[in-house]
């Protein structure tokens, strides 16, 4: 692919590039506008398209009236999503961005003579742009389509309405060859903005990135904003992420990757046949400021209304999931650089989702919701006697609820920070994006589902040996009169409290661990609890009601109960080298 600047596509024109609000380096935020709909498409040598019209008119129809009422300053759509005739009558009616908004809309298939036809059907209303290519009667073009004002290059007259047609440059690997057969390729992809100076924006359609190298990472990264739009049944394949991978690892923390997908679920009619997609969308923002906003207060605004938090940990990225469901989404967004920006306004915090919206088909709107369903609520059964307990820290703040099961199954890492979003096991990813959020379950893939389960189902069985008496220690004498499970960033090693307000640890390794592991557990939490605890008294106060039990051939057992109770231990000397575990 080679990358074109829209400074030079423009001139051609006699016009100059939008300033648009989206890359302005200052510490103003901007908006974004997307639109992740629910997927219903058909497939045919014609190319790809919605397979009910009237229904995608009227949905995205509202989308682009939407798109113009809350004037975002950039507006984005997936692939093979917008129908032509929806576009094409809204630029017609005057909806159409104002001046420096950038919609970037994904549209169905279409065939090069039918857009040379559309570009003289608009020609009273907008200049068309795209790159020439031959007239192929037998293929289709999967095209984005920029649209944007565009000032004279004179000075003199009005701004005139761009539409700017990028072309697919790569087929989709799909088992029918339906793009390798019948897609005709562009050859270019548009950058807005100037590399290196300010910043810039590019966007890649779907497979694009499956020819993408080392080189074109290199010649955009840098303060860029790459918008990923797909239609894609896989969008964590490996050779799919590979171009994250090229792109975030490079050097610096303003390079920012906005990938929208279809939502979930969707149904393909192909060959006379419908087939139903097991995908999980995948929409999401990375990035890697490093002052982003990881406060649970932002945290948990965002997951409320459907935007969730992961740890992209081999890349050391925020990895920002939306809900999988069909959906819009309007953020406020901080920019992808700041530039001769005062130092203590500089705090690039990433994206804050503000509103989530439904199709509400009675009215034919976009309708706001007061909150997205993350799945939680269907799985905590599984915590057997707890689920109660953990439904209600969960509703409280989701990633307590994380804190509170990792720490009952004693996986708290190997550094103090384990309760740390960056260090919390269920909230980092790897590689292979699969996403093990407790309290986000809309990862189908079966690693996410077993992991959920087990990190469940073990605090249910911690919950039943703490409501049974003869399990207990006596350092754990008053929880028989009642306890409640909890998470503070005050207390952030003890996840109990007795009905008397006293604190405690309590852990349940299971079965699969030796008694040799289980120790370790148990004395890197103690470490933990001592340098928590600046009185001595009360260090060993907290290290008493530490308690770990396991399984041995079937047998709970109680490790080493009296370790912490005898009179001659000071509390002053630490537990273990952690930097030797």
């Amino acid at each position: 692919m080679q990358t074109v600047a829209v400074a030079e596509i423009l001139a051609a024109e006699g016009l100059r590039p939008p300033d648009l609000n989206v890359l302005v380096p200052n510490e103003q935020n901007y908006t974004a506008l997307l639109m992740q709909p629910q997927g219903d498409i058909e497939i045919s040598a014609a190319g790809v398209r919605n397979r009910d019209q009237a229904s995608a008119a009227a949905q995205f129809g509202a989308f682009l009236r939407d798109a113009r009422g809350t004037d975002a300053d950039l507006v984005v759509t997936p692939e093979y999503s917008m129908p032509w005739s929806t576009l094409t009558a809204a630029l017609q009616a005057a909806i159409i961005p104002s001046h420096g908004k950038l919609w970037a809309i994904g549209c169905e298939s279409i065939r090069y003579n039918e857009l040379q036809q559309l570009q003289q059907d608009l020609a009273l209303v907008a200049t068309v742009i795209f790159e020439t290519l031959p007239v192929q009667q037998d293929r289709f073009l999967d095209p984005l389509a920029y649209i944007f004002l565009a000032p004279p290059a004179d000075g003199n007259g009005a701004a005139r309405l761009v539409m700017l047609v990028q072309f697919k440059t790569f087929p989709m690997a799909d088992n029918n060859h339906f793009e390798t057969n019948g897609m005709q390729r562009g050859t270019r992809i548009y950058r807005f903005g100037v590399a290196g100076q300010s910043i810039s924006l590019v966007a890649l359609i779907c497979s694009d990135a499956l020819d993408f190298y080392d080189a074109d990472a290199a010649v955009i990264y840098d303060r860029a904003l790459i918008v990923h739009i797909q239609m894609n049944p896989s969008p964590r394949h490996d050779r799919f992420r590979q171009y994250r991978d090229k792109l975030l690892g490079l050097q610096g923390d303003t390079t920012e990757i906005l990938c929208l997908n279809w939502a979930k679920g969707v149904r393909v009619l192909l060959n006379g046949q419908t087939q139903q997609w097991q995908d999980i969308s995948g929409s999401a923002w990375y990035l890697k400021p490093q002052a982003f906003d990881d406060r649970d207060q932002t945290l948990v605004a965002n997951h409320r209304r459907g935007l969730y938090y992961t740890w992209f940990d081999p890349l050391y990225s925020h990895a920002l999931f939306f809900n999988f469901e069909p959906a819009t989404f309007l953020l406020t967004v901080s920019k992808v650089a700041h530039i001769n920006v005062p130092g203590v306004v500089s705090r690039r915090r990433g994206p804050q989702l503000t509103r989530i919206s439904g199709w509400d088909a009675a009215t034919t709107l976009w309708a706001k919701r007061m909150t997205a369903e993350d799945g939680f609520a269907a799985i905590a059964g599984e915590g057997g006697n707890a689920c109660n307990e953990i439904r209600t820290i969960s509703e409280r703040n989701p990633f307590e609820a994380e804190r509170v099961l990792a720490l009952c199954s004693g996986k708290i890492g190997h550094v103090e920070a384990w309760h740390d979003v960056r260090k919390l096991d269920s909230c980092s990813i790897s590689k292979t994006e699969i996403i093990r959020r407790l309290t986000f379950c809309q990862d189908t893939h079966q690693e996410a589902a077993d992991f959920r389960l087990e990190r469940l189902r073990r605090c249910g069985d911690l919950w039943d040996i703490l409501t049974t008496e003869a399990n207990l220690p006596p350092s754990l004498g008053d929880f028989p009169q009642g306890f409640t499970l909890g998470w503070t960033d005050q207390f952030p090693h003890q996840n109990a409290t007795s009905t008397a307000g006293r604190r405690a640890t309590v852990i349940y390794m299971g079965e699969g661990y030796n008694l040799e592991r289980v120790r370790q557990i148990k004395k890197r939490a103690a470490t933990f609890l001592q340098r928590s605890v600046n009185d001595p008294d009360d260090s060993i106060a907290a290290r008493q009601r530490l308690a770990v039990w396991f399984r041995d051939g079937g047998v709970l057992k109680l490790c080493d109960p009296h370790e912490y109770v005898q009179i001659d231990r000071t509390g002053d000397a630490s537990e273990l080298d952690i930097s030797r575990d």
